[in-house]
């Protein structure tokens, strides 16, 4: 099991924005939303006092820009934002997309050694991240190459910071959000009363392989 530390490996992060990248053309293009796995793996958080102590949930997570684009990025998904607000929703939609793409549009704006996510219902998970700050979250999906169909699997081994309303990650995680917050993906949240600061530990590759051909 090929592990690497305190980054997302190369092929990991291509298949995070790549599939963020086809979710944003496709609603361009009208057509029917589908399931994002790469935002949505499911998060274990642990807690020793219970019987079954592994809590296991399905967490909205994402990328984070580098410290230097943070604040850019930022500015303007709340440009765009509000100028959403003073015009039909749909109406923005080409505005609305045209920013996210600008961020999705090279994987070095990213930093690997970092993802966030903010908190919705502040249930089992947020209980537990505070007595105990790590966690691991598992991805799977898959992507369509030349090669045809390509399974991913790996698990993320982190440490997590709980983030005030006051820090610049939760301005830009919550900015994100709300890019898209009124569009049929999303159910609709008043407030999010944390974020998350999810600092990559080490990667576990679980991709599926055939034994017969080797791991490549």
């Amino acid at each position: 099991m090929r592990q690497t530390l305190h980054k997302i490996p190369e092929k990991c992060m291509e298949w995070l924005v790549s599939s963020r990248i086809e979710f944003l053309h496709s609603m361009k293009e009208g057509h029917p939303t589908k399931y994002l796995a790469a935002h949505l793996p499911v998060m274990a958080t642990w807690d020793e006092s219970r019987s079954f102590p592994v809590n296991m949930t399905v967490k909205g997570v994402g990328l984070l820009p580098e410290q230097d684009q943070l604040s850019h990025y930022t500015d303007v998904f709340e440009s765009v934002i509000a100028e959403a607000r003073s015009i039909p929703w749909k109406e923005s939609m080409h505005k609305r997309l045209s920013a996210m793409s600008k961020l999705y549009g090279n994987v070095s704006n990213f930093d690997s050694s970092i993802l966030g996510g903010l908190e919705i219902f502040g249930g089992k998970a947020l209980e537990n991240i505070k007595k105990n700050p790590y966690s691991s979250l598992l991805y799977v999906g898959m992507s369509h190459t030349e090669k045809g169909i390509q399974y991913i699997s790996f698990q993320v081994n982190c440490e997590v910071t709980i983030l005030g309303k006051e820090t610049p990650e939760y301005r830009f995680l919550l900015a994100s959000r709300k890019l898209f917050e009124f569009d049929k993906f999303h159910l609709y949240q008043p407030d999010y009363p944390f974020g998350y600061l999810i600092k990559v530990r080490e990667v576990l590759d679980k991709s599926p392989w055939t034994r017969k051909a080797g791991r490549e």
